[in-house]
């Protein structure tokens, strides 16, 4: 398979990864969870099994990427974090956010293009 399959591949991984991520904070949130349901409760035992499978998807995109390119496309997380702190918990989206994000996605476009 072609190298772009693979960081597509690489890509869903970390979106997946971050849709985990919120379901974690709004499990956090719930505060009729306590004790130990608070860490074992179906939304997050789930979204634990869902990261999991990322991790083993990119230990899998490393077996046919570079270091780089992988480690590079993990940071496109933070700008999938922005616009879900947007959608899911009303967070604003700053100019310095958005300033920030567009270097994180200049470096990927950089670090692939070499």
């Amino acid at each position: 398979m072609s190298e772009e399959f693979y960081i597509g591949l690489n890509l869903f991984s970390v979106f997946l990864a971050s849709c985990t991520q919120v379901v974690l904070k709004k499990s956090a949130m719930n505060d009729r969870l306590t004790g130990l349901a608070y860490f074992v409760n179906p939304a997050t035992m789930a979204a634990y099994s869902v990261f999991l499978g990322c991790c083993l998807l990119t230990f899998y995109c490393l077996s046919h990427l570079p270091m780089i390119t992988v480690n590079m496309l993990e940071c496109s997380a933070y700008v999938y974090i922005l616009l879900f702190d947007r959608i899911f918990f009303g967070k604003p989206i700053t100019m310095r956010k958005v300033g920030g994000n567009a270097m994180i996605i200049a470096g990927i476009i950089v670090c692939l293009n070499r």
